[in-house]
């Protein structure tokens, strides 16, 4: 067998990462808090508390690279994120894996054009939370001497990303009943959306790499605006909808009843102006380009068919 590798946390990207890593001839190993099993072919499953320094330091013993793809709950990152941070850098250092890191944009602020260079400056506490966790993996005593690397994706799309801000559950469940898909902010902003299958490959490229280190975008597709890739969308679904943008008043009157939408609020400024991802350092160092727009919107409807169209869903 290949080298070990283990992935931390089994939600949207976990699982790509592991079945790629899998089909390259790694061992790999997942780790996440519950114990029910893996339904991952040649993946082992590992019970553990990421924030625990100890578990992860045992679950990563022997491992070459350790995909930190694990994230609480969206309105438990006050509480969770730096202490579960604080507890993979520390078990990572014990046991001197590379550590490959999944994270996002929130650190940019009003930053127009993103690339691995431009300057860290938040506007929101979860933008200060993830600047902080980032700076906390990137830290030179923290890391040992071993490789960081932290791949950072935008908004995603993509076949089992239900909980996409934009193209996700609540997407489908609309269009698939003729009702417009919604939107934050501004749709006719370029905003950029990141396909799930590709940040998988970016971080496998990543961890299996003897080199890469520090930030790097994970491939996308150039920035279109919401609506345009909504018809992306609709033209694929042979529907004719547009677009029903949801004002902020409502999304804070929701969030009186749903934490989730609560903690969603004060992210919307990232549709109210253009928010573009450069991802050319990834390109040049790799090779690695985005799945075509084409192909990456046709994979998503057949998943969204399939799985809110079933008769288990109460959809058609």
């Amino acid at each position: 067998m290949g080298e070990l590798h283990v992935v931390l946390g089994a939600g949207q990207v976990g699982p790509r990462v592991a079945q790629a890593l899998v089909e390259r001839g790694h061992r790999v190993r997942v780790v996440r808090r519950t114990s029910t099993p893996l339904a991952l072919a040649g993946v082992e499953g590992v019970s553990a508390d990421v924030g625990d320094a100890d578990a992860v330091a045992r679950a990563t013993d022997g491992a070459t690279s350790v995909y930190h793809c694990a994230n609480p709950l969206y309105f438990e990152w006050p509480k969770l994120l730096l202490p579960m941070t604080r507890g993979i850098v520390e078990g990572t250092r014990r046991s001197g894996a590379s550590l490959i890191a999944l994270d996002n944009l929130y650190m940019y602020g009003d930053t127009a054009h993103m690339h691995p260079g431009t300057e860290v400056a938040p506007r929101s506490r979860k933008g200060s939370l993830r600047a902080e966790a980032a700076a906390m993996m990137l830290d030179p005593a923290a890391r040992g001497g071993r490789r960081v690397a932290i791949g950072r994706a935008a908004d995603f799309f993509g076949p089992g990303a239900t909980l996409s801000a934009i193209f996700g559950e609540r997407f489908f469940r609309r269009v698939l009943e003729g009702k417009a898909g919604e939107s934050f902010g501004d749709p006719d902003m370029p905003h950029s959306y990141s396909y799930v299958p590709d940040v998988a490959a970016g971080l496998v490229a990543l961890g299996t790499s003897s080199s890469a280190e520090g930030v790097y975008m994970l491939p996308v597709q150039p920035a279109e605006t919401t609506r345009a890739v909504m018809q992306r969308f609709y033209r694929v679904l042979g529907k004719d909808l547009g677009v029903a943008r949801v004002p902020t008043w409502a999304l804070r009157a929701m969030g009186l009843f749903n934490p989730t939408v609560r903690e969603l609020v004060e992210m919307i400024y990232q549709w109210e102006q253009p928010f573009a991802v450069d991802d050319a350092r990834v390109r040049a160092e790799f090779g690695l380009a985005p799945t075509p727009w084409d192909d990456a919107v046709a994979a998503t409807v057949a998943w969204g068919r399939s799985t809110f169209s079933s008769p288990g869903s109460g959809r058609r």
